[in-house]
């Protein structure tokens, strides 16, 4: 009976005939058998009275029987002799084309295969879990054994070339247990891992066989042939918009589930592949000459690039040990010696409470240490050790975030923000507390409810706990419940207006409380991704901070110069447009009119130059504008020339501006998550001014839109603040009526407004 072709195989497989978790064994199986008739089909075809001198052999994930839906097949035809060996290449390669399958393949003599399996790892790697599909048997294993060979017969420069490999792709992956969108194939911990540590297995006798490794790469396994089937195509990156779906496929109950699994998996490869090549490391430097041993800590010593626990040591009696252990390793940037860590995890025991200052000192000397920090902290966290320190830990570990904007997991964002804040602690009066208000700042996202208000309750218990005195649990409590207040105050919020610099001045209280605040909020965003801390929100919250200090010292802010100088002035009396730019800030310049804001906006959009915040005066008939700009997409200088004709073609004809900005839709970024937008309104942050924030994915022209609907309604923009947030916007517009100059404060203006505003948005997606 005919094997099936792959594609019908797929649709069979994924259409519940066997499970995610079964499916690569079977579908690789039924797929060689399919290969074994093309093969011998191209043999009668070709003219081939035997397969004499000709194997066709599977390699990489094919060989390791592990294809997923969407993945390539790895064919090598291996032929010792001459002949139609490219027609019987052809007649086996054509048909796997035609059935829609990808193909990687190749035509090589022995001779060949070693050569390449010399000069590409990548290719090594490959062959040495090739597997005979059909053809020469004896053929087949020459050449197999001739990859073992190559690879076990010189094993300090395969290891050597295999280190170099696996430590590039870390580096460019990151770490796959600590990543909201990881590549679940090549980041830190993921399948290439294990197949690496197989790979080195072949060639050193420190690296065996690990239960763990092997749960940990059947389970992303599984869960890659889910994504392939969620997704139709090979992809290996588990987007945030997948796993939900993914995790249905599997059989679990939401993606949080998936993904902490996820999680835990890949931090079980991850840590036996860094321990895996440390011992690789020791092993191809041969013994060490010294031997001797460093005491850096009492019961604490340095050997052989490790920090280790000295054998007389009483481990469960120093409830302090694991801390100083850490702080050692951390001081010194090595890691915890695995034995040392084993005997942590079985005798250790939690401190008394309320703890000594020797285990407080301990824990603030390993955050200080910055980033070397990190994988000291993973590694107590691996073993159990730092939640018998902060229970609480373990509901953020592995904890996945929900926004692209963040880029770790919870536990990992806060020892990265730990790790930043250390950087910082010249710039406060209590560096401790910058550090333990930055790595448990978002304790709360591992429970329900609000993170700030959950975090605030478990702050107070921690600090408690640590022995702290009761104003600084106040301090650390304030830090929990103010992080996110001088990042979202700065860039949604008009730092002129008086009400707004009073009420960040009410709540920080002191400027002692400022200073650790500004610093957390730096290491917060910084932590969080590339996008939240840029030169413009660096400034932002720079100002917002000096004229906080000033009102809490009681003096007067030293402001920059006005908007209107009198070289605008100038300009504004000859009644024309005109635009100003300097760097990123763009003035404007225009006889006043309804809806400018929009119209400077869609020009902008089309010049591929977003808005970030825009202030404006009146003087007359005239309008003066300022606009901060994002000019990240832009790689030359902008055409200001084309700009200003531009935006007095729309000043004409508003009309035509809308039509240009539909043409050039389909060449726009699209968010990736469509959720309904939101417009809130708040009478009670300005005295002068109602103030207006839309909430809502990314689009084409949003701004633009939003701005039109403001104009339309008969409103003016006094000010506007634009923030982007992975692909979630929140803009920011200070409102007044345009024939009163006053408030909005009748209820019906405002729900009329807001509909304008939802309807204008349905058009940007």
């Amino acid at each position: 009976m005919e094997a099936p072709a792959p594609k019908e195989l797929r649709s069979a497989l994924l259409g519940g005939e066997v499970s995610d978790r079964d499916f690569t064994a079977v579908y690789t199986a039924r797929v060689d058998q399919w290969l074994v008739e093309l093969f011998d089909a191209a043999l009668s075809t070709t003219g081939r009275h035997s397969d004499n001198g000709v194997a066709l052999l599977a390699v990489g994930g094919h060989g390791r029987q592990e294809l997923c839906p969407g993945s390539d097949l790895d064919l090598v035809l291996v032929h010792d002799r001459a002949g139609a060996v490219a027609e019987l290449a052809d007649a086996i390669w054509y048909p796997v084309w035609d059935s829609g399958i990808h193909l990687d393949h190749s035509v090589r003599t022995p001779k060949e295969l070693a050569g390449m399996v010399e000069s590409d790892v990548r290719v090594a790697l490959g062959q040495l879990t090739a597997r005979r599909i059909a053809g020469d048997q004896h053929l087949a294993a020459r050449v197999m054994e001739e990859t073992q060979r190559q690879w076990k017969v010189r094993p300090r420069v395969s290891l050597q070339r295999l280190r170099a490999a696996v430590h590039e792709r870390w580096a460019q992956y990151g770490e796959l247990a600590h990543l909201v969108e990881p590549d679940i194939k090549q980041a830190q911990g993921g399948l290439r891992d294990s197949e690496a540590l197989a790979a080195a297995a072949l060639v050193t006798p420190v690296i065996t066989d690990d239960p763990a490794v092997a749960q940990g790469h059947e389970l992303l396994t599984a869960t890659r042939v889910a994504l392939h089937a969620v997704t139709g195509r090979n992809t290996d990156v588990l987007l945030q918009e997948h796993q939900a779906a993914v995790a249905a496929r599997l059989g679990l109950p939401d993606a949080d589930i998936l993904m902490t699994a996820v999680a835990a998996a890949g931090g079980r490869i991850a840590w036996a592949a860094s321990d895996g090549w440390r011992r690789i490391d020791s092993w191809l430097a041969g013994p060490r000459r010294s031997g001797r041993d460093r005491r850096v800590d009492a019961g604490i010593v340095l050997r052989d690039g490790e920090v280790a626990v000295e054998a007389s040591a009483d481990v469960g009696a120093d409830s302090s040990l694991a801390l100083r252990l850490a702080a050692a390793a951390a001081r010194h940037d090595v890691p915890i010696a695995r034995a040392t860590l084993a005997r942590l995890q079985e005798e250790a025991t939690a401190p008394a409470e309320p703890w000594r200052s020797t285990e407080r000192d301990a824990l603030v000397r390993v955050l200080g240490a910055g980033p070397s920090a990190i994988p000291v902290l993973d590694g107590l966290a691996h073993v159990g050790i730092l939640e018998r320190y902060v229970p609480e830990w373990e509901t953020v570990r592995s904890r996945p975030q929900h926004n692209p904007y963040h880029r770790f997991t919870v536990d990992r964002h806060l020892c990265e923000t730990a790790a930043t804040a250390a950087s910082l602690v010249r710039r406060v009066h209590r560096p401790d507390l910058l550090l333990l208000g930055a790595w448990l700042h978002d304790i709360g996202k591992g429970s329900p409810g609000d993170h700030t208000e959950v975090g605030m309750v478990q702050m107070a218990a921690i600090a408690t706990r640590m022995g702290l005195e009761p104003a600084d649990v106040d301090v650390l409590v304030d830090l929990v419940r103010d992080h996110l207040l001088l990042a979202d105050t700065a860039t949604r919020r008009d730092l002129a207006d008086p009400a707004t610099v009073a009420m960040v001045a009410d709540r920080v209280r002191t400027v002692e409380q400022l200073e650790l605040l500004a610093a957390l909020t730096e290491a917060d965003s910084r932590a969080t991704g590339a996008s939240a801390w840029s030169e413009w929100k660096s400034g932002l919250v720079e100002e917002l901070v000096s004229r906080t200090a000033a009102r809490l010292a009681g003096r007067a802010w030293d402001a920059p110069p006005q908007l209107l100088s009198p070289h605008h002035q100038e300009a504004m009396d000859a009644g024309e447009l005109r635009l100003l730019p300097s760097g990123r800030r763009l003035i404007v310049i225009a006889p006043d009119r309804a809806g400018l804001l929009a119209i400077m906006a869609g020009v902008l959009t089309l010049h591929r130059l977003p808005i970030r915040s825009a202030a404006a005066v009146t003087a007359g008939t005239m309008a003066l504008e300022e606009y901060d700009l994002d000019d990240s997409l832009v790689g030359a200088a902008p055409d200001w020339r084309l700009i200003e004709s531009d935006v007095a073609a729309a000043l004409d004809d508003p009309l035509g501006l809308d039509r240009r900005l539909a043409s050039r839709s389909t060449g726009l970024r699209r968010s990736r998550v469509l959720t309904g937008p939101v417009v809130l309104f708040d009478n009670d942050a300005s005295a002068s001014a109602t103030v207006m924030e839309v909430r809502a994915p990314d689009g084409r022209g949003v701004l633009y839109r939003i701005a039109r609907a403001i104009a339309t309604a008969g409103h003016d923009v006094v000010s506007a603040k634009v923030l982007t947030l992975g692909d979630e916007v929140v803009d920011t517009f200070y409102l007044r009526a345009a024939d009163t100059r006053e408030k909005l404060v009748d209820g019906t203006t405002l729900d009329r407004l807001r509909e304008a505003v939802l309807i204008e948005l349905q058009r940007a997606w």
